[in-house]
């Protein structure tokens, strides 16, 4: 049996539930949930419509030795950057729980997964792309270079030997050091990403270009719709597209991080409409400003607090 999870924190709920609304469309034999690395009581939660749509499983269900230094001190994308190894391990321990599938929150599926992704391989991991870009777009060759060439927003993991000694290796290295600081080589979990291939021979790079379509690979693949079903490069069906920087408030906008616009890119327009249809229906105008449990209190709070006052002080 194959388990889609997604990681949210309870103001990214609406991310979520509209992810897996998505993948159950495309996929009805996954069993699915919802990781939160966050808190809620099974109260709240069965009150609530869209909480208790699909299952849910809390940070410290999970008992994880590195649990107290995670919520103690990171924010809310490095506790969820740090958790992904922990609830993998976690959901593949589960009977009949064969392979894991793992998607960031802010995607939304089209398609169905390729079967070679669904039945090949122990471990997956897809490029942020795989030909170059134009020399005026080089930003994006030095962004990855910087950030990793796989990115870590998506992963397949299936039950093995091979998988555990990954599983055990990347979480030794990243949980209790999910930081993000250039100058010192770490950008979350996904630098160490880069030595994947190198060091698991079971381990694939699925250069599918309907897989992972965001704003990192938009000058390799254009979307058409054919007969009611996107398509990438008239090659591939567009299985998800990762909505990575979009802004809810600016839903025709790419992403803040995007060198193209939507003059640029038109055939982008209604994958953007359609995630700013399905996000209001599920609520994110109610639940987008909700506190995090963990991190609202926490030390990375204190030190974001520490830096804003530095700034202000030393400003030139």
């Amino acid at each position: 049996m194959t388990l889609f999870f997604t990681i949210a924190t309870t103001n990214y709920l609406p991310f979520a539930v509209s992810l897996l609304d998505s993948v159950k469309q495309q996929h009805p034999e996954f069993e699915v949930c919802i990781c939160l690395t966050d808190y809620l009581t099974p109260e709240t939660i069965a009150q609530n419509k869209l909480m208790s749509k699909y299952p849910i499983l809390q940070l410290h269900e999970l008992a994880a030795e590195e649990f107290d230094f995670i919520t103690q001190n990171y924010n809310p994308m490095q506790l969820a950057n740090s958790a992904k190894v922990l609830f993998a391990k976690h959901l593949l321990n589960k009977p009949g729980i064969t392979q894991v599938i793992f998607g960031d929150s802010d995607m939304l599926f089209f398609g169905p997964l390729p079967e070679s992704v669904l039945n090949e391989h122990d471990i997956i991991f897809t490029p942020h792309f795989t030909t170059p870009p134009p020399i005026e777009m080089k930003r994006q060759e030095l962004e990855v270079l910087n950030a990793g060439l796989f990115n870590g927003g998506f992963f397949k993991l299936k039950k093995s030997a091979e998988t555990d000694k990954y599983i055990n290796w990347l979480r030794e290295r990243s949980v209790l050091e999910c930081i993000y600081d250039f100058k010192r080589g770490y950008y979350g979990e996904q630098l160490w990403l880069n030595f994947v291939p190198l060091y698991f021979k079971n381990a694939h790079i699925e250069q599918n270009q309907g897989l992972n379509v965001a704003y990192w690979n938009l000058h390799e693949r254009t979307i058409i719709l054919k007969e009611g079903v996107f398509m990438v490069n008239k090659t591939s069906r567009l299985s998800f597209f990762h909505f990575s920087g979009w802004d809810y408030n600016n839903p025709l906008g790419i992403s803040k991080w995007a060198l193209f616009n939507l003059e640029m890119r038109p055939d982008i327009k209604p994958l953007l409409i359609k995630y700013h249809e399905v996000l209001k229906n599920n609520e994110y105008e109610q639940y987008i400003t909700l506190p995090n449990y963990y991190t609202t209190k926490n030390n990375s709070q204190k030190k974001s607090l520490f830096k804003k006052l530095k700034q202000k002080l030393f400003k030139k």
